[in-house]
């Protein structure tokens, strides 16, 4: 029998990962969670630009290193928080996306699931703004942002294109970047005009958004007046 090797060793024949090394990760990996709920907590009190890796070190109940050894730096964990956070706005939203019955209306309802919740929530606000120079190169060095348009609108505009209601002289990178600069419209309008409500932009996007993105024989719904000059 060798020395250190009992029925539940850590180390299989030919180097394969065991128990004890999954059980690490499985530490790890929640470790690393209860630093992005602590980070998340001291955002909420605090905002983004105000919260230091002390504060969510004191809140995680750890020292500052600790928090090192699962984010290389501030930008990192913020990048990782704001990625996660935005994961789950894209589930709720496509729930609400799923409901409707064209191309048309998801692409419209999504723009303004996006533009209200980004509106009023630091967190996606501070993704989509990109309000910080070193989470920006983050983001652009490992095509995060590219990837979170991906997902949020990828499936919508897989089925569009296959149902013949996308326009096929556009490039999906182009897609997803014009939706992007959408978004950010919707989202500086609602700043302006915080006193009015998604319902009062449908017809708004419908008439100058959605033709940009439907084929022309693809209906649309009736528009009334533009709401922004009225």
């Amino acid at each position: 029998m060798r020395h250190g090797a009992g029925p539940a060793s850590d180390r299989a024949e030919g180097g394969m990962v065991t128990k004890g090394a999954h059980v690490a990760r499985d530490i790890s990996l929640h470790g690393r969670s209860e630093v992005l709920r602590a980070a998340s907590r001291c955002i909420q009190r605090h905002g983004v630009h105000k919260t230091t890796m002390d504060d969510i070190a004191r809140e995680a109940g750890i020292s500052r290193p600790s928090i090192y050894r699962h984010f290389s730096d501030r930008a990192d964990l913020l990048l990782a928080l704001t990625t996660d956070h935005f994961r789950a706005l894209t589930k709720r939203a496509h729930a609400v996306m799923a409901r409707q019955d064209s191309f048309a209306e998801r692409l419209v309802e999504g723009l303004l699931y996006l533009a209200e919740n980004g509106q009023r929530d630091e967190l996606t606000r501070f993704l989509v703004t990109h309000d910080d120079s070193e989470v920006r190169w983050h983001l652009g060095a490992c095509d995060t942002a590219a990837a979170l348009a991906a997902e949020f609108w990828d499936v919508f505009l897989d089925a569009a294109e296959q149902d013949g209601e996308l326009r096929s002289d556009l490039e999906r990178p182009d897609l997803h970047a014009w939706l992007g600069r959408i978004h950010l419209l919707l989202m500086s309008i609602f700043d302006v005009y915080s006193d009015r409500h998604a319902h009062e932009y449908r017809d708004f996007l419908h008439r100058l958004v959605v033709p940009g993105f439907v084929t022309a024989t693809t209906p649309s719904r009736s528009v009334r007046p533009d709401p922004l000059t009225g």
